[in-house]
């Protein structure tokens, strides 16, 4: 485990980070590069080396607490399929809230140099901007949005080893790592200022704290602001199914573009529903949220099966009098894992079309042999709102005319995939919070979506510290208008 000689002794630091995903990595990055600064990164999981997940040697789910998947060293983002994209506004992302566009897209291209500097990276899509182009002007002709960015993939072979690489690096460079260790609260002075976090291993000083516990750390973080009263906007959640069809569907289109992006609007409620995270060659994987389960998908470099998956999601946005989307969203996972046994569901697109739930002997009839084994066949429109099933199935149907075959009755469903940004933590164009000192990264408190701008968010607080603009009066909380 990278740590420095003694750190579990110290209790007084110059910043604190919590969370050891790309936020918090890269703003580490940057601090020890900027500044003779003590660092201590507090991370609930385990070091790279560490993270094994059972289901990876094909067992069962042992409910690891906490979860190998999403926590440890690297992140949930870090220690998945490896897709960076490179565009500073994307689903949940909009980093031109915080800077004007040109800033935002020079801050993404300073994370691509910092990827690079410890290899991660890997050929760019799209690799025929042309034919990118043409596939975007067919889809429009449809009704249906093509996003082109500019994306790279790693793969989740090769992650662990890069993102060992950058921790030692940033061991070597003098911070100090503390593992399996959880904050529980943070402190705070009579001045309303932050002087550090309470974990359940003791207590750390501090004039900066950087709070990015990741998506896994969402619910938590969101009820810290409320204790606090920081201030939180609902930004809705997005649910619906991890889609597995052969790779034959999606050669050509992931040819060109790697994973492609697409918004589609439904007829029947006018909600948008979009493609995210494709993996070509790639496999369904189990998330486990302790109270309910999830799934996800990721894909190797050096290893491939034979289908490709994508999440495909129908964006929900609360109102009044019900705006807790976090909630909502928790609810249809706990429905849906009751439902399941504990597992996920797998089912066939036609079995879901005919109203009936599906068997093993109905999947195994077909020419698709589904990447994740820990499920349990059955009807999805029992888990998911009738409104959400609807989204799903228009969408797909849709999505069927640009990219065909991947609505066809052999077409494999599993749910509920959900994406939980439900809130976000309200600071200043820094970042920080109206705890003077208490800054926010990543897709915790809301502020990224994605692996590249997690990293990019980790960057801005990190800059705000070195250069010390968080101590001069124009810019302290209250001085500058809350986003």
């Amino acid at each position: 485990m990278p740590t420095k000689s003694g750190a579990a002794k110290k209790t007084q630091f110059d910043v604190i980070i919590v969370g050891a995903g790309p936020a918090g990595l890269f703003a580490a990055y940057h601090l020890a590069q900027h500044g003779d600064l003590d660092l201590l990164i507090i991370e609930k999981g385990k070091p790279p080396g560490k993270r094994k997940c059972p289901i990876s040697d094909y067992q069962d789910c042992k409910q690891c607490t906490p979860c190998n998947i999403l926590c440890g060293i690297g992140g949930a983002g870090l220690f998945s399929d490896g897709k960076l994209n490179f565009i500073p506004r994307l689903g949940k992302t909009d980093l031109t809230q915080f800077m004007p566009l040109a800033q935002a897209q020079a801050l993404i291209d300073e994370t691509e140099q910092v990827f690079e500097r410890f290899n991660m990276s890997g050929p760019v899509f799209p690799t025929d901007m042309a034919k990118a182009r043409q596939i975007r002007k067919d889809a429009k002709r449809y009704g249906i949005d093509l996003l082109l960015i500019k994306q790279k993939h790693l793969g989740s072979d090769c992650l662990p080893g890069h993102i060992s690489t950058m921790a030692d690096h940033l061991a070597r460079q003098g911070v100090n790592f503390h593992c399996s260790e959880s904050v529980e609260e943070i402190v705070v002075d009579n001045q309303s200022r932050g002087g550090g976090v309470v974990t359940d291993k003791g207590r750390y000083q501090a004039p900066h704290v950087i709070l990015a516990p990741g998506r896994v750390g969402a619910e938590w973080m969101a009820s810290l602001a409320q204790r606090h009263r920081l201030g939180l906007t609902q930004r809705g959640i997005e649910v619906g199914v991890r889609v597995e069809v052969h790779n034959d569907i999606m050669h050509d289109l992931c040819q060109v573009i790697y994973d492609p992006t697409f918004f589609i609007q439904t007829q029947a409620y006018d909600d948008q529903t979009r493609t995210f995270c494709t993996n070509y060659g790639g496999y369904v994987a189990l998330e486990n949220y302790k109270r309910f389960v999830c799934v996800n998908g990721h894909a190797l470099r050096h290893r491939k099966s034979e289908n490709a998956n994508f999440a495909f999601l129908s964006k929900v946005v609360l109102t009044e009098p019900v705006t807790d989307n976090q909630a909502y969203g928790e609810a249809i996972g706990n429905l849906a894992t009751l439902i399941g046994g504990g597992r996920p569901i797998l089912q066939r697109m036609g079995d879901l079309r005919r109203g009936r739930r599906s068997t093993w002997h109905r999947v195994k009839k077909g020419y698709i042999d589904p990447t994740l084994k820990e499920v349990v066949c059955g009807d999805i429109a029992m888990a998911l709102p009738k409104r959400i099933m609807t989204n799903l199935i228009e969408g797909l149907e849709q999505l069927n005319r640009v990219v065909p075959g991947v609505s066809n009755d052999e077409t494999l469903l599993y749910a509920p995939e959900i994406k939980f940004f439900a809130t976000q933590v309200a600071t200043s164009s820094d970042l920080e919070t109206a705890i003077g000192g208490l800054f926010v990264a990543g897709d915790g408190p809301g502020v990224a979506g994605n692996i590249v701008s997690a990293a990019a968010t980790g960057l801005i607080p990190a800059k705000a510290i070195s250069e010390g603009r968080n101590a001069k009066a124009g810019d302290a909380p209250g001085h500058e208008e809350r986003k």
